[in-house]
């Protein structure tokens, strides 16, 4: 509840600490109780919800105060004060101070607040629990199963060479006498090997080692030996 220069029980009770000069304690909220009481007299046409709020607070200043007043014995266990008005003080004067400090800052212009490094803090205390066997091995297997098979691996084909290769035809063609089909020559059906051997004979063509003949267009392709050649052309 707003009043024209207090904003409820708990505004009015700081601002009587303050003018005295006082740390927030007991003994303070003993000491400022009169006027405290005095301050709700003067209360004019006050809402009763406002009334009601004073008076809550006035009661607890009260019973600080007959608890300060009445002897007591030498020993006293302290109680846990469930409803510690002097610490609901607190409180409210660091809330107070905290918007008083954001209100500065958005006279100046400001509209973005950094908030500051923590200091003083005790280290976290980290506390390792090891898990129960149990679940460390739903665990395993939780991860076996994201783990993709190895990929298989294919043998590595061994490729022939173009002088492999020369070295073969001039070896079958120095033991052929006669025309012969450039695949028997070769030896084989594989691509790649078709490949190699139709490279070695057009080397072999270039060098006047054998002569080719082709009948037409996609036809087999004959190699015949060169009179004079086929000793030169014998096993490399």
């Amino acid at each position: 509840m707003r009043l024209p220069s207090f904003e409820g029980a708990l505004d009015v009770l700081l601002g009587l600490i303050e003018r005295e000069r006082l740390e927030i304690s007991d003994l303070s909220l003993v000491t400022v109780t009169d006027g405290f009481l005095t301050y709700i007299a003067g209360l004019d046409d006050a809402p009763p919800t406002l009334l009601a709020e004073f008076a809550g607070v006035a009661a607890r200043l009260l019973v600080l105060k007959s608890r300060a007043m009445l002897p007591r014995p030498d020993v006293v266990e302290q109680e846990a004060d469930v409803d510690d008005l002097a610490q609901q003080l607190r409180d409210y004067q660091r809330a107070k101070q905290a918007a008083a400090s954001f209100r500065e800052l958005e006279q100046t212009g400001q509209r973005t607040f950094v908030r500051p490094a923590l200091t003083n803090l005790p280290p976290p205390k980290i506390v390792l629990v090891p898990p129960p066997v149990a679940h460390l091995r739903r665990a395993l297997l939780r991860t076996l199963a994201r783990v993709r098979e190895e990929p298989e691996v294919a043998a590595l084909r061994r490729i022939m060479t173009i002088g492999e290769m020369l070295d073969r035809l001039r070896s079958r063609i120095a033991r052929t006498r006669h025309r012969a089909r450039f695949q028997e020559m070769v030896g084989s059906t594989d691509r790649e090997e078709m490949v190699v051997g139709f490279i070695a004979l057009l080397a072999l063509w270039r060098r006047g080692e054998v002569d080719v003949e082709q009948d037409g267009l996609f036809a087999d392709i004959h190699v015949l030996p060169v009179s004079g050649t086929t000793s030169a052309g014998g096993d490399a």
